[in-house]
């Protein structure tokens, strides 16, 4: 008799954990259809979001007195590391800016969406963003008066959460050069948003290209406490019915 309750218990508890790991997943919607990040003109990927693995890059906005030219590129890539993906978003001007360019501005968001090039993984239940870093690119002697400064935030452009600043520039104003230091990003933000702003201020500088990185790793899941007791009572019941039979 208590041998056949605790087999009712153990099924019982097997059921409840299915439908809610069943209806974990199922209440996670899938990731809408998104061209991939190949690499394209910065005007494509102004009205285009691509998506780069589990990475969704959106366009918000920019500003810069060559901001439109056709021949800006952009480029977006995926690195596959043992401590975690590692995605790059990189901006490359159609001609290097130089000190009469002033100042440009791009705005930008990036999210964790569930990759469906990966269907037996949901990335929104196991992945997470852990740090992220700036830099630039010169030629030459031309390391000079360059400035980047990357700002990143996780609920809104200026918002009142602030992941943190990456700040690259050149040794002659104040900075160590290239790449700026790498910022960690709190537990379980899955979007962030970026503001990067850049310029040359030295008339004997000039900057190629500006590139952000993004460092992502897995989420570990510790079980709610009354899950936990739960599996403890079915064992229990067990031990008790093996020890009565």
């Amino acid at each position: 008799m208590i041998t056949n309750i605790s087999r009712r218990l153990t099924t019982g508890a097997l059921a409840i954990a299915g439908s809610v790991a069943a209806f974990g997943f199922a209440g996670a919607a899938p990731v809408q259809a998104q061209a991939v990040c190949f690499p394209q003109s910065f005007n494509n990927f102004k009205t285009n979001p691509c998506r780069k693995g589990d990475k969704l890059f959106t366009h918000i906005n920019s500003s810069g007195i060559g901001i439109n030219d056709p021949g800006n590129f952009l480029t977006i890539t995926e690195t596959v590391l043992p401590l975690g993906d590692l995605h790059t978003f990189t901006f490359t001007p159609a001609t290097p800016l130089v000190s009469s360019d002033g100042t440009y501005v791009i705005d930008y968001t990036i999210e964790i969406v569930d990759d469906p090039d990966t269907p037996a993984i949901n990335e929104l239940l196991t992945k997470m963003f852990e740090a992220f870093s700036a830099g630039y690119t010169t030629t030459g002697q031309t390391d000079s008066g360059v400035s980047l400064n990357k700002t990143v935030w996780s609920d809104a452009f200026g918002g009142s959460s602030l992941v943190g600043t990456s700040e690259a520039k050149s040794s002659d104003i104040g900075g160590i050069g290239s790449p700026g230091l790498t910022v960690p990003i709190g537990p379980n933000i899955l979007k962030l948003y970026v503001r990067d702003t850049f310029s040359v201020s030295s008339v004997n500088g000039s900057l190629n290209s500006i590139t952000n990185d993004f460092r992502q790793k897995g989420i570990v899941k510790t079980p709610e406490p009354s899950a936990i007791l739960g599996i403890l009572a079915v064992a229990g019941a067990g031990a008790f019915a093996r020890r009565k039979g």
